[in-house]
Formats: C-alpha cells, sequence, structure tokens
C-alpha cells in the first residue's frame, strides 16, 4: 500500500513537472539568412575539403558538372519531370571574371559578380543578389551552418576558372502540392 502511495505521488510530480517544463511557444526559427552575417572566424575555419565534401554530399555536382566534368555549369538544358516547360541551365560556379562567379579579389566584384555574403544568401535562401528567387529545383538550406556555407564558398572560389556562358533558365513556377 505505501508503494502505491509512493508510485501515485512520483507519478504526479512528473506529469506536474512536464507541463512546467512545456511552453504554448513554438520555438523560435533562425533569422532569414540575410538577416544571419556569416560568423567573423567562420572565414579562417573553413577550408576547401570540407566545401567539396559539402558539395558532394548535397549532390551540386548533379546539375552543375554536366558539361565539363566541373562546375561550369551546363548549356544543355536540363529537365524537370515534373514540368516540361522547364529549362533549366545551371549557371557556372567556378571563378571566371565574365562568366562565372568573378574574381573575389578584384574591387567591382559586386557590381559584375558574386560576393561571399550575396553567395551565402543564394545559398540557404535561394534568392540570388538581386533578390530574385533562383529556379526552385535548386536545393537551398536556412540552417546550414557559418562553417559549411563558407567552406562550399572557398571551394568553387578554389576551382579553376573556365569561361562557359550559360543561357538563362526557364523555371515556371512550381505546382502547388495537391
Amino acid at each position: 500500500m505505501m508503494f502505491r502511495k509512493l508510485l501515485m505521488t512520483m507519478s504526479g510530480a512528473l506529469v506536474m513537472g512536464a507541463f512546467a517544463c512545456s511552453s504554448d511557444e513554438t520555438p523560435a526559427n533562425p533569422p532569414p539568412a540575410e538577416e544571419r552575417p556569416l560568423g567573423d572566424g567562420t572565414r579562417e575555419q573553413a577550408n576547401v575539403k570540407s566545401g567539396e565534401e559539402a558539395v558532394r554530399k548535397r549532390k551540386c555536382q548533379d546539375c552543375h558538372t554536366k558539361n565539363q566534368g566541373t562546375m561550369a555549369g551546363s548549356t544543355e538544358p536540363l529537365t524537370d519531370k515534373n514540368d516540361p516547360r522547364a529549362k533549366l541551365y545551371p549557371p557556372n560556379l567556378t571563378p571566371d571574371i565574365e562568366t562565372g562567379l568573378g574574381d573575389p579579389n578584384d574591387p567591382d566584384l559586386g557590381k559584375r559578380g558574386h560576393t561571399d555574403e550575396s553567395l551565402a544568401v543564394a545559398i540557404r535562401t535561394g534568392f540570388d543578389r538581386d533578390n530574385l528567387q533562383l529556379c526552385p529545383q535548386m536545393k537551398h538550406d536556412a540552417t546550414m551552418s557559418d562553417f559549411e556555407v563558407y567552406s562550399i564558398i572557398k571551394y568553387l572560389r578554389s576551382l579553376p576558372p573556365v569561361k562557359n556562358k550559360v543561357p538563362r533558365s526557364v523555371c515556371p513556377p512550381l505546382k502547388p502540392e495537391e
């Protein structure tokens, strides 16, 4: 009888403790990528090897290496089985000044190329430096760590520049989920 009373008391305390620790509030979502500055120490910690591993893990090369075996994009359109109207031309992600991401040492990089910050926003949000949505087929991840983002950028910046002018993609809006 005493054991039963002890068990009931402990069960009640456990239930009350669970309610005391719960909350009606939903956990805060991370701020949008454009509002999340990349950490100061992250640039130094990021490395090419980790970036290459992240690119492979995320399968970026499946689209961005179609023509030349590099991250130089594709001049042949990729098809989207869900939408035959789409003509997807993955862009050149090499540091070519004219047709790629641009040279990070170029003082005018922000005008004609992509800064590390604009690349980070694109990787995290799926929007380019002009705030235009990238094709929805481009996977983005707002929760990606600064280390992973900067490592990917460092890897892309380490590639040899490849001159490969890629046409603009035609990306119809995604069909609503049914």
